[in-house]
């Protein structure tokens, strides 16, 4: 087994040294396609265009997924409340791509049990949802996720006792499935990499190029050393989703948005101690969900017009206090207030223009070639994306073949497994090694489980870091189920080049330990900068940025204490102190 381990070391094929090459490569050629946005659509059509032969370079201004991408409620799922909109279509084709997601990316998703309470002088009768949930289960046509059961007041009850009993009249179990988002961007970004695309974040989009009528590439400025640079495309695609309008601005074409703002905010799990997601109506009637997920349970989502930029979206108190009081009119005794509130974020929803309230606006996407040369898609979903990729690139070849000199080749990403996906039975698969990894490697079971639903088949690249220094194998936080390895195989073979990138999108430490990993911040630091060369001051900057970045999910409530930051500031070391 150890010889396994030996022959997976990685070598360090993502990393700020792949990033340095891509910024010299790619102002040395002209691409098929360069692509501006590095969430999941960009990444989605990275990956697409590169397994079809196309030459690929896409920039992110960010990290990956650092915009709406890791903003989200977290599901790869059909969309039951569309179907009250007849929007048909689109639940079927997101029940598929759900089912195609499972199949390439079976340790990112996961089927997940929900609970849908029937209340009287609710906004739906027992009738109406059982005949929603038939033609969900119809449209699914799979077995590999469950299809729904109908449950009397008792059961629901027995299943979860936290909700509230009055006029509770039953309900439903079904299932939908859960995804880390930003590591689904991830690994589809990886693999658009591993098939020849050049991928580079915190590099930002400042022009389009032009020659008369026509767009024909880029200028960007890299946002870690100030460089300026420009890059030659035959086609440029605008997937920039919520910044989608700033960049067409720039190209004088029209606007295609109507952003609306969606936030989510966590309570302890003890606060609201849930076994499956619950489905409920808010005060307003429209749909959210409270979800269960290790120490916390996470509620959203709000769903407002928002006109200001995508970087500045936070929650508000008014965005809080509507999730607290839709919690509080539905769960037993639950009074929870917004000193409750362990941690927020907020993502801006790039939805096609169109007039009636933010919640009945359609899912669909939409995509527009204006002006020539520029390609902009907007609107779909997280479940969606491959298929949207997928069109996209259908479109682009057709419609610039000529240009392209190349013909059409099918689109193989529905079959191809994501990094970490390459196996069937991953839930047999995990019980047994994470059993191995408890006893031959000592690994606390739930990182050992953890590791395996992070990385899948990967595991064992994030264990090769490990090989030479056991004590990386102990977890970043006593009770915590992250690695100390984490940190150095984030850096090494996941392009994270913040501290905010590891804790906030490699790991989900940002948004689901109780501090947040503060007191784990100079240790993630500490190892980073065995990678990345961080002297003693570009540290303490990390720490410090992180901890800012913490305060701003909490500005939503000036009353509300700051999180214990657990850690004083480090004296200077002496200059005999090893760097890393």
């Amino acid at each position: 087994m150890l010889a396994m381990f030996r022959k997976a070391t990685p070598t360090g094929t993502f990393s700020y040294r792949t990033r340095t090459g891509y910024l010299d490569r790619v102002q040395q050629q002209t691409f098929d396609l360069v692509i501006i946005g590095g969430g999941i659509t960009g990444a989605g059509i990275a990956r697409d265009a590169a397994m079809r032969g196309l030459s690929v370079a896409l920039l992110e201004k960010g990290d990956f997924a650092a915009g709406t991408s890791s903003r989200s409620s977290k599901m790869i799922h059909g969309g039951l409340r569309y179907l009250r909109h007849f929007q048909i279509r689109l639940v079927k084709e997101s029940l598929r791509e759900r089912e195609v997601l499972l199949k390439i990316a079976p340790h990112l998703v996961h089927p997940f049990p929900y609970i849908l309470p029937v209340y009287e002088g609710g906004p739906n009768s027992r009738l109406q949802l059982k005949v929603g949930l038939v033609a969900y289960d119809l449209l699914a046509g799979s077995r590999r996720v469950e299809h729904h059961t109908m449950l009397s007041a008792d059961e629901v009850l027995r299943m979860e006792p936290t909700l509230r009993r009055d006029r509770l009249r039953g309900g439903f179990r079904y299932f939908d499935c859960l995804v880390d988002d930003a590591r689904l961007t991830l690994a589809t970004i990886r693999s658009a990499a591993s098939h020849g695309a050049a991928v580079i974040s915190y590099a930002e989009v400042t022009d389009l190029e032009r020659d008369e009528d026509r767009v024909t590439g880029v200028r960007f400025s890299d946002r870690l050393d100030g460089r300026t640079g420009t890059i030659s495309a035959r086609v440029v695609v605008n997937a920039t989703g919520p910044w989608t309008d700033e960049l067409r601005a720039k190209a004088e074409a029209p606007p295609m948005l109507r952003p609306t703002k969606g936030i989510h905010l966590t309570l302890p799990h003890s606060s609201l101690p849930l076994s499956s997601i619950i489905a409920f109506p808010a005060i307003d009637d429209r749909l959210m969900f409270a979800v269960p997920l290790g120490n916390c349970t996470y509620v959203g989502t709000t769903d407002t017009d928002y006109t200001a930029s995508p970087d500045q979206a936070r929650a508000d108190a008014a965005d809080v206090q509507y999730l607290l009081d839709s919690l509080n009119a539905t769960f037993q005794g639950l009074q929870a207030s917004p000193s409750d509130v362990t941690s927020t974020w907020a993502g801006v929803r790039p939805l096609v223009s169109e007039e009636g309230a933010p919640s009945d606006l359609p899912r669909d996407y939409e995509i527009q070639f204006e002006p020539p040369g520029l390609v902009s898609i907007t609107g779909g979903k997280l479940t969606t994306y491959r298929a949207m990729a997928e069109e996209l690139v259908n479109l682009v070849v057709q419609r610039e073949g000529k240009r392209l000199g190349w013909s059409a080749v099918p689109c193989r990403t529905a079959e191809s497994p994501l990094p970490g996906g390459h196996l069937d039975a991953f839930e047999r698969f995990a019980k047994a090694t994470a059993s191995a990894l408890e006893q031959s490697w000592a690994l606390p079971r739930p990182a050992a489980e953890r590791l395996l639903r992070t990385y899948g088949t990967d595991y064992v690249k994030v264990l090769g870091y490990a090989l030479s220094d056991r004590r990386l194998l102990s977890p970043l936080l006593p009770d915590g189920s992250v690695l100390r390895v984490e940190a150095i195989y984030a850096t090494a073979e996941e392009m994270a080049l913040t501290l905010e990138d590891f804790m906030a999108r490699r790991t989900d430490l940002m948004l689901f330990d109780h501090n947040h990993g503060l007191s784990a911040a100079s240790e993630a630091t500490r190892l980073m900068a065995r990678v990345l060369r961080w002297d003693w001051r570009q540290r303490q900057q990390q720490v410090q940025r992180y901890r800012e970045a913490v305060a701003a999910m909490t500005t939503f409530a000036a009353a509300v204490e700051e999180p214990a930051t657990a850690e004083p500031a480090a004296e200077e070391p002496a200059a005999a102190e090893e760097p890393a």
